[in-house]
């Protein structure tokens, strides 16, 4: 097939092209440019008819033979020349100066550059008499005789000979931006989703007890609209409403009777699931989960079934599937109507052809897509040539999508006209193949390395672009100062607009990618010879000419001889974790694939990547992140051509030499905790020298340090760092010479820039000297000054036409500075401002007018008030006598949680008092002294017991009393835009708060933290003006005793309390807003019947801290879901308890609670408790069923047990956590579903007890005695967890 052949060929020879022609005839003097120019853009972009020529003249296999040994040709020339330059790069690596500008590195295009390249051409000439360098030149003369012979095909069919020997130019590809979308608009389906949701909705008749649902099945060909109109069925509310549970799976031709059990209960409960070997756990899992809901709809989208093979798969797969009432179906697309029994699918829906006006509209919805056709003539023309288009691709609209969609890019008459003239466009992969033949051929080479991913996977942008960066496939040419990653991404993008990928937006895992299966199977199909995926034990052979593998079996164990043999590998990506030894897998595979470019492991049973991996001399990408490497060798140091290094947070040092990996552009950790939703960064140590990385395109940070290597100086040439920097240290920077060395202002890919002194005393440089030096590119996004110490800003502070785009500003511990920069211009698009900790802030003239989100902390100069505030005056006073009660109340939670903040609140508000004493006629110094002196006690008591609070009153009377003696009042005026506003550490009137938030129609989040001149929010007509509100924190207002017209905050849905001892809160229906769904309440005090009254949104409560009467009643809620309680002394009985049916429950350090009302509890799917005498009270409870994850912690008792009568079995994932046991309950066997055990902090227990057999993950972090014993090979422990495949230490 010319399709396979070309396209192997473009996969190799364009991107080695490249190589070829800026490295063969310069440094090799091997000149193969118009050889190679005539390749590129005249033989490859009209292959096909060159093969046509060829087989008319009887030369096809000539031609086939020639094409296989071309790109062999290719391949060699590449890896040749890798290693010439991996000798260069060695040979500069052992260079002394640190920072030596690299030439292989930046391409120069100054003068000096262009005129020096005759002499270094000259001297590579003279290099080629090495021995080293006879073999490259001697393959390179090889190629170019291979090259011409292309002239003779290109002679058949009288091509003309390209006399250019520039290269192509290269469009910059622009495209739109990719945001979630909503379901795509359905033409032509409303009767077929009206006709299945009637089928799937109406009485069923009774079945037999043994099976709890029916099947129905959407068959028609691939690319019908089988999965769109699934899902239109799916999304559609009546379905929704319906079923109590929806399941979403894709099979995708193969069965894995595993993997899709588990992606059925990953859907099912929104959530992960661990991925665990034994089937039977799995089922029982799933079984559990089913048993629960009510009706179920299970979808199963592109069933394939084989009869003869894989029926007895299909049973175990549906096996599970109960409900507690009848009416649950399963909805099957498939291009077949030959079906599994255990289907049961009585109904089939034959999908018939769309209305031909419906399939018209549907290809013009896509045609006609994109820019604008402002010609009325050129529309009308284009619409006649649609209408014939369409009536050629045989009612595909999978076919009208992606030809649509390609022709929508260019509104040229000629090549939508040219559409026409393809033979059979009305079979489905005939107009896919077109369509893929319309595509750039950079953007082809990147779609059919996507083959080497299984169907139906989710493939992530970043993910793919790295990938395809490593294999040479993204063409950086003509593109200006562009980066390489994001011209990848303009591909992505370009393939996603040309409807080769779909975009899917899902909740923690942000948006991702699918590829239709015929789309996948085009891919597949063209790639046979370059790309192959071993995903069966099975496979006895994998072709010799692979060059990209990828592995999604569980073991190596039967392939390690079949893939060494594989000698031209380049690419080895492991989808899913072996189970193998990491060791072995080095030992046995990498030691014979010495051409790999791209290695992603994925494996958790070795901590140590071997020394071995220096042999990768052409490897350019490693990614280590779902593995248990902490350890990296000195070799690592030796991979020159790396470019993309990808860590997990378990490596804590790096090698001494990274920095000789001067081609590296990204260096990363992540913690791959949550792998299944999101990677989060971590943390890497600093890398001495990394001046000499100045490809280096992200770093966590920079710390300036006096030692050598690690000097400011060493960002000068790392101008492609982008994202947010953070330099700290800036006190060991000498001067504004070694601050201007930095040259900050060239980084212009930077978004962010954090500038951060410490606090240190008797400094002989001025912070204004150095900042001046450290003047930020003028295309900065978001500044950050922190420890600042300087009355004056830099110049570049002071030009408000300076930034482009400053969207956000923040000083933070900036001692000296009374203002913000003057210059009001340079904060024309400021979104968001943050003040913290500017103690000498004394006003604030102006706000930006575009301010979204604003925070001030600790800025007591800052006195908010308002002209009106005599009308409160006479309050003040009333205000400090109730105030007095406050030594009892806060005594009172003080006794109830050790871990309050009344120290750091104490040790704030004196800081903040004693600044404020600069503008007050009062002397305070002995009642701040007194503060002062407790706070360096240790012991919180003291801070009550010395009366410490009252002396705090004193000086809070004196606050108040200055503050409503000021003449003027100055308010705090916001602009009308504002959504987010935090307030900490200042001093603002309940009436300044009142006419501060009047008007914010916007505002979503208000944080009030440490006001205490607050006693009141404000009234109603205020809160009635803020629609959008719904997020309230207010933490340490101890002064504040009402929350005035909070109830009439109507969108309000959660609301966080931290010490407010003065609140009364009792009866909280009362003031606060009904569409409230979440309330946490820390450090209070509690009425008996603060939870009475009607919350019909609530669902999420949390107490922690908080005194209370002996009981509570919470019969009235309802709704709720999630119930917490910490560290509640005086909790005895839960009234209304029984009425609750609760997901999620907390049990910790709530001594008096009652057996009544532990037994009264019931959890459907977390339960986290402190005592397991409180554990076995509620498990011996009638009804009670252990829930799948049970979490002990906090638990003082050095040995506890499970209740070996109750039944543990649905338990799935057991946490112990903080805990001071010396070792786990010796019958954790009766846990015999027990997949994840978790042990956390437990620095007690030594060694682990016989664990279930069904055990699949373990987890041990922070226990030094038990990680020791389970250390490999020769730990206590360690036969016991060997056969684990999830293995984590921490």
């Amino acid at each position: 097939m010319a399709e396979v052949v070309l396209a192997g060929l473009r996969l190799a020879a364009t991107p080695i092209c490249v190589k070829l022609l800026c490295n063969a005839s310069t440094c090799l003097g091997v000149d193969m440019t118009r050889e190679l120019h005539e390749l590129e853009t005249i033989i490859i972009p009209q292959f096909e008819l060159v093969i046509e020529a060829a087989e008319k003249g009887n030369h096809r296999a000539k031609l086939d033979r020639w094409l296989r040994e071309l790109k062999q040709a290719f391949y060699n020339a590449e890896d040749l020349l890798d290693e010439h330059e991996y000798n260069i790069l060695k040979c500069k690596a052992k260079h002394k100066d640190s920072l030596v500008k690299d030439s292989t590195q930046v391409h120069d295009s100054s003068i000096s550059n262009i005129l020096k390249q005759p002499m270094r051409a000259v001297s590579s000439r003279m290099s080629n008499l090495r021995p080293e360098n006879r073999k490259i030149l001697c393959q390179l003369n090889e190629l170019k005789t291979m090259l011409e012979k292309a002239k003779e095909f290109r002679e058949l069919i009288h091509l003309p000979a390209g006399n250019s020997l520039e290269g192509p130019s290269v469009p910059t590809i622009v495209v739109p931006v990719v945001t979630s979308l909503l379901p795509p608009r359905v033409f032509g389906r409303n009767m077929d989703r009206d006709r299945i949701i009637h089928l799937l909705t109406k009485p069923m008749a009774t079945v037999s007890s043994s099976v709890g649902y029916s099947g129905l099945a959407i068959v028609a060909h691939g690319g019908a609209g089988k999965s769109t109109l699934a899902q239109c069925v799916y999304n559609d509310k009546r379905v929704q409403e319906h079923f109590d549970v929806r399941i979403w799976v894709c099979i995708s031709r193969k069965l894995d009777v595993h993997r899709h059990t588990r992606e059925i209960i990953e859907s099912a409960t929104n959530g992960e699931c661990p991925r665990v070997d034994n089937l039977d756990t799995l089922q029982c899992r799933l079984k559990d989960i089913m048993q629960k809901s009510e009706k179920f709809l299970l979808v199963l989208d592109d069933v394939w079934f084989d009869e003869s093979v894989n029926e007895r798969e299909w049973d175990q797969l549906l096996d599970p599937l109960v409900s507690q009432q009848e009416g649950s179906r399963v909805l099957v697309t498939s291009r077949r109507d030959v079906l599994p029994a255990a289907l049961h699918c009585k109904d089939v829906v034959h999908l018939e052809n769309m209305e031909d006006a419906e399939f018209l509209a549907l290809f013009k919805y896509h045609a006609f897509s994109g820019t604008e056709i402002r010609n009325p003539q050129l529309h009308a023309r284009l619409e006649e040539v649609a209408e014939k288009i369409a009536k050629r691709l045989g009612q595909s609209p999978l076919a009208a999508r992606t030809v649509g969609s390609q022709l929508s890019r260019n509104k040229d008459i000629a090549i939508w006209k040219s559409a026409l003239n393809i033979e059979n466009l009305s079979e489905p992969m005939k107009a896919l193949l077109w369509s893929y033949n319309k595509l750039d051929s950079r953007l082809q080479r990147c779609f059919l390395y996507c083959s080497l991913f299984p169907k139906g996977h989710k493939y992530k942008i970043d993910e793919m672009v790295d990938l395809w960066v490593a294999e040479g496939l993204v063409d950086s040419r003509n593109q200006g100062d562009k980066r390489i990653e994001d011209i990848g991404r303009d591909y992505f993008n370009e393939m996603v607009s040309g409807s080769f990928f779909q975009p899917v937006s899902e909740r923690y895992m942000g948006t991702w990618y699918i590829m239709h299966d015929l789309l996948h199977d085009l891919a597949e199909s063209l790639t046979k010879e370059d790309c192959f995926r071993l995903e069966d034990d099975g496979v006895k052979e994998i072709p010799a000419t692979v060059r990209h593998l990828s592995i999604c079996v569980d073991s190596m164990k039967f392939h390690k001889q079949k893939i060494c043999k594989l000698r031209y590998l380049r690419t080895v990506i492991c989808i899913d974790p072996l189970m193998d030894d990491g060791d072995d897998i080095f030992n046995q595979l990498l030691k014979n694939l010495k051409k790999l470019r791209v290695l992603h492991l994925s494996f958790y049973n070795s901590s140590s990547l071997p020394e071995c991996i220096g042999e990768l001399k052409h490897l350019r990408y490693l990614s280590i992140i779902s593995t248990l490497i902490s350890e990296l060798p000195r070799s690592l140091c030796t991979l020159f051509h790396l470019e993309l290094l990808h860590l997990n947070d378990k490596v804590k040092n790096l090698p001494d030499r990274l920095c000789n990996l001067r081609k590296l552009r990204r260096l990363e950790a992540y913690d791959d905790r949550n792998r299944m939703y999101k990677l989060y960064r971590a943390a890497l140590p600093q890398i001495p020298y990394i001046g000499k990385l100045s490809l280096l395109q992200d770093i966590d940070g920079f710390c300036v340090q006096k030692q050598k290597g690690y000097e400011l100086r060493q960002l000068r040439d790392m101008n492609k760092l982008g994202g947010n920097l953070r330099v700290v240290n800036l006190e060991n920077v000498t001067g504004k010479d070694e601050a201007s060395e930095s040259k900050l202002h060239q980084k212009t890919h930077l978004r962010g820039l954090h500038l951060s002194w410490n606090d240190v005393d008797d400094m002989d440089v001025s912070h204004l000297e150095i900042l001046e030096g450290l003047r930020p590119p003028s295309q900065l996004e978001d500044l950050t000054i922190e420890g600042y110490k300087s009355t004056m800003y830099p110049s570049w502070l002071l030009d408000g036409s300076y930034f482009e785009n400053l969207e956000s500003f923040t000083l933070a511990n900036c001692c000296v500075i009374g203002s913000l920069p003057p210059n009001t211009e340079i904060f024309r698009h400021c979104m968001t401002l943050t003040l913290e900790n500017v103690p000498n802030m004394k006003t604030l003239p102006f706000l930006p007018e575009g301010l979204t989100s604003l925070s001030i902390e600790g800025c007591p100069l800052l006195v908010f008030t308002t002209n009106n505030d005599e009308l409160e005056h006479h309050d003040y006073r009333e205000s400090i006598t109730r105030a007095n009660n406050l030594e009892t109340q806060l005594v009172l939670i003080w006794e109830a949680n050790s871990d309050s903040d009344i120290r750091s609140t104490l040790s704030s508000e004196h800081s903040s008092m004693k600044k404020l004493t600069e503008l007050m006629d009062t002397d305070m110094s002995g009642n701040l002294q007194t503060i002062e002196s407790a706070l360096e006690i240790e012991r919180d008591e003291a801070l009550v017991k010395e009366d410490i609070i009252k002396v705090w009153l004193c000086c809070h009377e004196e606050r108040m009393r200055f503050i409503y003696s000021r003449k003027a009042g100055l308010p705090l005026v916001l602009p009308s835009g504002l959504c987010v506003l935090s307030l900490s550490s200042c001093s603002i009137t309940d009436g300044a708060l009142a006419i501060c938030l009047g008007g914010l129609t916007s505002l979503r989040n208000l944080f009030l933290t440490e006001i205490m001149t607050l006693t009141t929010l404000p009234p109603e007509e205020v809160f009635q003006h803020l629609g959008n509100l719904r997020y309230l924190v207010i933490r340490s207002c101890w002064c504040l005793r009402s929350f005035g017209g909070l109830r009439s905050a109507t969108s309000l849905s959660e609301i966080r309390l931290f010490s407010c001892p003065s609140l009364q809160l009792a009866r909280g229906a009362e003031f606060m807003q009904m569409s409230l769904e979440k309330l946490c309440v820390y450090n209070c005090v509690l009425s008996a019947d603060f939870f009475c009254g009607d919350w019909p949104h609530l669902n999420n409560i949390g107490l922690c801290g908080c005194r209370s009467s002996a009981s509570l009643y919470v019969g009235d809620l309802t709704s709720l879901k999630s119930f917490s309680l910490y560290h509640l002394p005086d909790l005895c009985v839960l009234e209304g308890l029984s009425y609750l049916q609760l997901h999620h429950v907390h049990l910790i350090d709530v001594p008096k609670l009652t057996t009544e009302s532990i037994s009264q509890f019931r959890v459907q799917r977390s339960l986290y408790i402190s005592s397991s005498v409180m554990l076995n009270h509620m498990i011996s409870a009638e009804g009670f069923k252990v829930p799948g994850f049970l979490s002990l912690e906090s638990c003082k008792k050095p040995s506890v047990s499970f209740e070996e009568s109750a039944n543990f079995t649905s338990v799935k994932c057991l946490r112990l956590c903080n805990c001071e046991m010396r070792s786990l309950p010796g019958n954790m066997k009766c846990l015999s579903s027990l997949t994840k055990l978790d042990i956390y902090d437990c620095p007690n227990i030594t060694s682990l007890p016989d664990l279930p057999s069904s055990l699949q993950h373990i987890c041990i972090w922070g226990c030094e005695l038990l990680k020791k014993s389970c250390r490999a090979p020769d730990g206590e422990s360690w036969p016991k967890i060997a056969h684990i495949r999830w293995k984590e230490f921490r």
